[in-house]
């Protein structure tokens, strides 16, 4: 299938039961990366189209929190909750 875009997610470390597995999915991106920002861990995610299911299951966790940045193709664009990340859901089972 060919990459039609990409959504990176940049997010804080949660105190969540959840967010372990969620980290753990989100470091098997092709583009992972954890960044330093002072005593706050934040993390970077970027998903591929064929990577639709697991953005979602990342997203369901990391979600849970405003301090969330999602990038389309590395751009800021409004309504990433609202329609990008919905958007995904259409390439999780084609």
């Amino acid at each position: 299938m060919t990459e039609v875009f990409s959504i990176t997610l940049v997010f804080p470390a949660l105190d969540d039961p959840d967010f372990p597995k969620a980290l753990e999915l989100a470091r098997q991106s092709p583009d992972f990366r954890e960044m330093d920002d002072g005593p706050l861990a934040r993390y970077r995610a970027r998903f591929h189209v064929g990577d639709a299911a697991r953005l979602l299951d990342v997203f369901n966790v990391v979600g849970r929190s405003r301090d969330i940045e999602i990038l389309v193709d590395d751009q800021e664009v409004p309504y990433g909750r609202e329609l990008w990340i919905p958007l995904v859901s259409f390439f999780v089972n084609p």
